[in-house]
């Protein structure tokens, strides 16, 4: 059983304050988290990261920074109607001991906080171009670990007739080759915040165990993956670099295999937030009309929210038609979007209120946007987007351009660092020590750490457990450098490294 008390406290991987608190300073643990995501480099970097359309040159598309501000609109809402069911529910959940109680029911008053926190991080993670750029890296291990060997001198090199014990797919063999072979956004993201964003030490920005939980979708290892089993198996929540950091915060949580309580609610607020704003920005590019969406909602028009969607619809237009509004279709499609984003979010309150207890014995294996009222909706906004958006001509030609770059960086990198040498190529032109200090300083440094125990060993003499890890993290090294770029310097420095366009 879950119980707030444990899941709500406010502990860090350093507890020591960073700075002397000022006297003056009042705000809770959460906010102070809360601050540290706002003023951080990575959230800047979202402005550049797509949502639905890479490389997109209008500024009215959605981008991954805007997307995010809006989940945390949508979460903040989300925050307030759990807070007033979590308290009218049994209190068995708040605290196991009458003394911590009150100070539980502190700690529940910020859960939109908590929220607004993880919403602003939950994308974060992503590498250039969206869910495609993960699809992209984890294709591209599937299909080259088989092929990647060392050769007589030590230097790893894409040979297809390699032996199979001979290849980087032999070495790794379990939980290394699947964390690359399953690339996840997610799984990124608990990296970023916890080594990769360099704040002060090498605890990343050092934040609240129960907001990083929030945004854990998924509690489960890249061995242990089931798409069969439920929606807590379905991808990969962390990286074997980071299990026992995981480890750690679900065990001070008492979470054991569950998730979060707060993460379908973030999930919730994500889902409402790209169907509803996908539709407006695919209306204004042109790829679908208002008839598109009236028809297809009318195939579900039984539905009682579709229904009120449809009449709305026809109100809208009569509304548009007697302002003389000048875009007739962007008047309704534009206020369709705020309705229906207002029902989803006012149907999250009885989903939740539905299926607590069930979240709260670790039994609940589903999306909340299923079990709500607005699940037809949210299936017809789905099906509009799959069958008129992802896969339209624009869209395509964006994304054959973002796989050609994705994998070019991949190829070029991944054997150009793991073969860098500080003794042999640092302080020297050599392509692989270019390469290598083209990557980020923090993220050089966090795989310097975490190798800094072979830096005195050849390759000769390592073990092969040794080995493995050493290049392992050598690899994250480039998994981390080509995730942490927006769309542009992606393509950047792919023109950059095949001289496509040097100034």
């Amino acid at each position: 059983m879950l119980i707030w008390s444990n899941l709500l406290q406010p502990i860090r991987s350093r507890q020591t304050e960073s700075v002397p608190k000022s006297p003056n300073d009042n705000r809770s643990p959460f906010k102070k988290d809360f601050d540290t995501v706002c003023n951080s480099t990575i959230l800047r970097r979202l402005q550049d990261k797509a949502q639905v359309f890479p490389l997109e040159k209008e500024d009215y598309a959605r981008t991954r920074l805007t997307h995010s501000i809006e989940v945390m609109s949508i979460c903040e809402s989300l925050g307030y109607q759990a807070i007033s069911i979590i308290l009218s529910k049994d209190e068995k959940y708040i605290s196991e001991s009458k003394d911590k109680e009150n100070e539980t029911k502190k700690l529940i008053n910020d859960i939109p906080f908590i929220l607004k926190t993880a919403a602003l991080l939950h994308d974060m993670g992503n590498p250039p171009f969206g869910h495609l750029g993960e699809e992209v890296i984890g294709e591209w291990f599937r299909k080259n670990l088989g092929k990647l060997s060392f050769n007589s001198d030590k230097e790893l090199v894409f040979n297809s007739s390699s032996e199979p014990k001979e290849t980087l797919e032999y070495l790794f063999k379990g939980s290394y080759a699947e964390d690359l072979k399953h690339f996840e956004g997610n799984a990124q993201l608990l990296r970023l915040v916890t080594k990769l964003c360099f704040v002060v030490d090498d605890n990343g920005m050092n934040l609240s165990f129960p907001v990083m939980a929030s945004f854990i979708k998924y509690p489960t290892a890249s061995t242990r993956i089931d798409k069969n089993a439920g929606l807590l198996t379905k991808k990969m929540g962390y990286f074997s670099a980071e299990q026992e950091i995981f480890k750690n915060i679900t065990s001070k949580l008492g979470l054991k295999n569950c998730r979060h309580p707060l993460a379908y609610l973030l999930e919730a607020a994500d889902d409402i937030a790209y169907l509803t704003a996908d539709i407006e920005d695919a209306h204004r590019k042109g790829l679908i009309s208002l008839k598109t969406i009236t028809d297809y909602f009318e195939e579900q028009k039984e539905d009682k929210l579709v229904s009120r969607v449809l009449d709305a619809i026809q109100s809208y237009i009569k509304k548009a038609q007697e302002l003389g509004y000048e875009d007739e279709e962007d008047y309704v499609v534009h206020r369709i979007r705020v309705l229906i984003k207002g029902l989803m979010i006012d149907s999250m309150n009885d989903a939740l209120n539905n299926v607590y207890d069930l979240i709260m014995q670790g039994e609940f294996n589903d999306e909340l946007i299923n079990v709500s009222s607005a699940c037809c909706i949210a299936k017809t906004l789905r099906k509009i987007e799959k069958d008129n958006i992802y896969y339209c001509s624009h869209i395509l030609k964006t994304k054959t351009q973002a796989i050609a770059v994705l994998n070019k960086l991949l190829d070029v990198y991944v054997p150009a660092i793991v073969n860098w040498n500080e003794k042999s190529d640092a302080n020297s032109d050599k392509p692989n020590n270019l390469l290598y200090l083209s990557l980020s300083k923090n993220y050089r440094y966090i795989c310097q750490v975490a190798n800094q125990k072979y830096k005195d060993k050849s390759m000769d003499e390592l073990q092969p457990k040794e080995l493995e890890n050493y290049i392992y993290n050598k690899i994250l090294l480039v998994t981390d450098q080509i995730s942490g770029m927006t769309d542009s310097h992606a393509l950047t420095v792919y023109r950059t490294i095949t001289a496509n366009s040097v100034t």
